[in-house]
């Protein structure tokens, strides 16, 4: 098969009268295979040798010794296509569509004679390896390195960033040479520098994660402490009652109680909430906007998705105020205060409904206030990495996936899924969604970064399994012919992570089911055995 390195034709041919007389053994054993690389490189009088082999199976020297090939398969191997002046389009580049059979074969047939070709069983032709072929390539290698006897005992997890990747692509590729360098590119830019560093001592001790990013001139690696000093976080517990000093939205829709603090507490943010809505402010606001709908050639400019989006979104927010306050008539059946301070008890489950309601419309309307984006892309990929199945990964990204897909179903968010796919040894399980609601992109924003699965291995340690979580936010302006449609949705969003790009890279949470439940969250900072509540979607309530 040759090389990696190229589109090399292989020729076989199948000399099958005879074999090589070298003693009992060839006698005992006759069939062989029998390479010859590179064959093009030969002089042409080899060439020549061969017709006789490929003719009458055998091969007589000047002093009449005879080796016959007739049990043989000879097997040719050439560079002959890869020397073709394909242009930029061939060799290791994005596209291969500049590749031509044709022209490889008519490269075979001006370099060896039409008698030499005629007695060939067969010409096969390798075509130039693919982007996602190259990148399967260097995996395999990256993660042989980390199984060497210097880092496979160490606790370290480590997480390859994309453009380390490309780095090392564009570094351990060439035309002519193809995957030969690719070994001395990881040497040279990865494995120095990281030898260097434990040589030196240059990092924390324990559990440590590495960050593997370039910035296009060199790899960097970045060792990140799981457990920083300094950063304590609160344990969140369930309480059994909510005392004043206690009261949230976030907190009342975990774990509403029902209580007469609670409806209080409700009735203020609601009271403000639509201050805030019927404000001159907010008015003033809407009518500029629907303004700019009337103005000359609105309708054909770029902006008015924008507009559009605007109002539509302030229409919404009024829509919710009003589902809130019928809730609110619901939960208390009259208006007065200080009638619904003389109760006790209210229905736990509509006071959670209430409590979400007014916290996602406070986020929509901080983020009208603020421009924000309104709604998100949401992707989930698993990782891959030495010493875990890739099986695991994948199973773990799908359980945030269904996470993810909980969180929406409770806060009402519209989620459609625009691409799934599921992983394998050669790709990593990925899914993307386009996620629209109060607050959406807000929400999602603090979950962009890894998530890690940590399961006990050993006393100690933890096997790592991990999946990265990526949020772009959802322009106004539709995209492509059917811009509502899985393919228009799909180009957006590969838009808007393009211009996003790949902010630093965090570890958001960490969840453990043993050796007991116990989950952590770096970005919101608070840490919760209450592991099946953050499963079942309500991680942004945890406080």
């Amino acid at each position: 098969q040759g090389e990696l390195a190229h589109d090399e034709p292989v020729v076989t041919a199948n000399a099958s009268r005879g074999r090589v007389h070298r003693g009992k053994q060839e006698h005992d054993q006759p069939f062989s295979v029998i390479l010859l690389d590179e064959f093009e490189k030969a002089d042409p009088s080899v060439w020549d040798l061969f017709l006789q082999v490929f003719d009458d199976g055998r091969l007589t020297d000047r002093r009449g010794n005879t080796a016959d090939f007739r049990h043989s398969i000879i097997i040719m191997t050439s560079n002959l296509g890869a020397a073709i002046p394909h242009g930029s389009s061939v060799g290791f580049n994005h596209d291969t569509q500049g590749f031509s059979l044709a022209m490889v074969e008519r490269t075979i047939a001006n370099t060896f004679r039409r008698e030499f070709i005629n007695r060939l069983d067969r010409v096969v032709v390798f075509r130039p390896l693919s982007r996602a072929t190259m990148r399967d390539l260097l995996k395999k290698e990256l993660n042989d390195v980390l199984q060497r006897r210097g880092l496979r005992n160490r606790d370290w997890a480590v997480e390859w960033d994309d453009s380390a990747i490309e780095f090392l692509l564009d570094k351990g590729f060439t035309h002519d040479l193809g995957a030969r360098p690719l070994k001395r590119a990881i040497e040279r830019y990865l494995l120095s520098s990281l030898a260097m560093t434990i040589v030196n001592h240059q990092f924390p001790a324990g559990d440590q994660f590495l960050f593997v990013r370039s910035n296009g001139k060199q790899i960097e690696v970045e060792f990140v402490d799981p457990d920083p000093p300094g950063k304590s976080a609160v344990e969140i517990e369930p309480p059994a009652t909510i005392g004043e000093s206690a009261l949230g939205l976030e907190q009342i829709a975990l774990d509403a109680q029902g209580t007469a603090a609670e409806v209080e507490f409700l009735q203020d943010c609601f009271e403000q909430l639509v201050a805030e809505v019927e404000s001159e402010d907010w008015q003033a606001k809407k009518n500029a906007t629907l303004l700019q709908t009337s103005a000359r050639g609105f309708w054909e400019s770029a902006s008015r998705f924008s507009v559009l989006g605007v109002v539509e979104y302030m229409d919404r927010i009024e829509a919710g105020l009003r589902t809130g306050e019928s809730l609110l008539r619901r939960i208390v059946g009259f208006n007065s205060k200080d009638q619904a301070k003389d109760r006790q008890r209210f229905s736990a489950d509509l006071v959670g409904r209430l409590a979400q309601q007014i916290y996602l419309l406070e986020i929509a309307c901080d983020d009208l206030a603020d421009n924000r984006p309104r709604d998100a892309f949401l992707q989930v990929e698993s990782g891959r990495d030495a010493g875990v199945e890739p099986g695991e990964n994948d199973e773990f990204a799908r359980r945030l996936v269904k996470m993810y897909e909980q969180w929406a179903a409770n806060r009402k968010m519209k989620l459609e899924v625009i691409e799934r796919t599921n992983g394998d040894d050669r790709q990593s399980f990925r899914w993307l969604a386009a996620v629209s609601g109060y607050g959406a992109f807000s929400l999602l924003l603090p979950e962009a970064g890894f998530h890690v699965f940590e399961a006990p291995r050993r006393e100690g340690s933890f096997l790592r399994y991990k999946a990265r979580v990526r949020v772009a936010p959802m322009p106004d302006e539709p995209s492509g012919n059917d811009p509502h449609g899985p393919h228009g949705l799909l180009k957006l969003a590969k838009q808007s992570f393009d211009q996003v790009g790949d902010a630093k890279l965090v570890i958001v949470r960490r969840y453990r089911e043993a050796p007991s439940p116990l989950v952590r969250d770096g970005v919101r900072q608070w840490r919760t055995g209450r592991i099946d509540r953050v499963f079942s979607g309500d991680f942004d309530l945890i406080r």
